[in-house]
């Protein structure tokens, strides 16, 4: 993993000049993917940035919403790049949230058998989580990010700035993510994410930066030593199995993906109080700060039934001969991986938890 992450406030344009410039070897052409909602917010910067760099750039739109992260989508921009001439020396900028850089991700991985590729990422679940790690996918109408591969960006420039303008949903959405790396970096953490709210963070002011950098920093460091989820770095999936699981059934309109994480976390919460490895006090703990930064503590709608539960958790990636593998959290900064349990036992879990 050779990702170069670059945070700050205000450092959109010079960051990304600065990591141009500073690539080798130097890409043969530039092309930035981004939904419309990017390009309104941030289009024009990253445009002058790349000129800045000595580029000419290449301006493609992207897709809104996880129900368009699918291999349709990939192979339409994979067809627009070679199209306007892109080669194997090409660079390709994905600015935006996690379905952005998901989707341009997985091309960059697989257009000529890989080409170079950056990041800019411009939500506050992108920014803490999906823009780092080299996870790249499309889902499937069976599941989600069910089709990918891990490439690692060659940068990451974060600029916290350009979350003034996100919608409050999407920075509940981010904050589920950040709640995940907090319960699994440590007391320090939790703490100060536990002591602060959504509305404190939307004021921008130095205490969103240094959270994201933590987020951002935590994450580098598990996958440094395990690039390709051969061990430790599987705790990142903590809340994610039971999460991915409510995310596809209730659909991205009612369910997005951070709020469903949220729910994961307090399905892995319950489970563990009820299999003694984790006070009750750290599961209520959770649960009152996700409602009161208004997050959803309760499936919206009828939670599915076993059955319907038990077949999607089957999907789970890490998912075998009917048996999963679950992150358990212990206290900030121990969780436990759980290896074979059963998927029909989590599914009526999950129904007690949510019900």
């Amino acid at each position: 993993m050779d990702t170069k992450f670059v945070p700050g406030r205000g450092i959109l344009r010079s960051g990304l000049a600065t990591r141009l410039k500073a690539l080798r070897p130097k890409p043969s052409q530039v092309f930035v993917v981004m939904d419309r909602k990017a390009e309104e917010v941030v289009g024009r910067k990253v445009v002058l940035a790349v000129k800045d760099a000595g580029w000419d750039v290449t301006v493609l739109l992207a897709p809104i919403g996880e129900a368009r992260k699918t291999m349709e989508s990939a192979e339409r921009l994979a067809s627009q790049l070679v199209r306007q001439g892109a080669d194997r020396k090409s660079l390709l900028i994905a600015v935006g949230g996690g379905v952005t850089s998901d989707l341009a991700g997985f091309v960059a991985a697989n257009l000529f058998r890989g080409i170079s590729w950056g990041v800019i990422p411009t939500t506050l679940l992108s920014m803490a989580d999906a823009s780092i790690g080299g996870k790249t996918a499309v889902n499937l109408k069976e599941g989600k990010n069910l089709f990918g591969a891990f490439h690692f960006p060659k940068f990451v420039v974060s600029d916290v700035q350009m979350l003034r303008t996100l919608p409050l949903r999407e920075w509940r959405s981010g904050m589920g993510e950040v709640l995940k790396t907090a319960m699994l970096s440590g007391a320090g953490m939790y703490r100060k994410l536990i002591n602060t709210t959504t509305a404190k963070l939307q004021r921008g002011g130095v205490e969103l930066g240094e959270l994201v950098g933590q987020c951002a920093r935590y994450k580098q460091k598990l996958v440094r030593r395990d690039p390709l989820e051969g061990g430790e770095r599987k705790l990142l999936n903590l809340g994610h199995t039971f999460g991915h699981a409510l995310e596809t059934s209730a659909g991205p309109r009612k369910l997005g993906h951070g709020e469903a994480v949220g729910l994961g976390l307090l399905c892995a919460l319950e489970m563990s109080v009820e299999q003694d490895l984790c006070r009750a006090s750290y599961a209520s703990e959770v649960r009152e700060f996700l409602q009161q930064n208004g997050m959803k503590t309760r499936f919206p709608g009828d939670v599915p039934s076993k059955r319907a539960l038990e077949k999607l958790l089957l999907r789970d990636k890490k998912a075998s001969r009917g048996r999963l593998d679950l992150i358990l959290p212990v206290k900030p900064g121990t969780n436990l991986l759980v290896q074979g349990v059963d998927a029909s036992e989590v599914a009526a879990g999950m129904r007690r938890y949510l019900g």
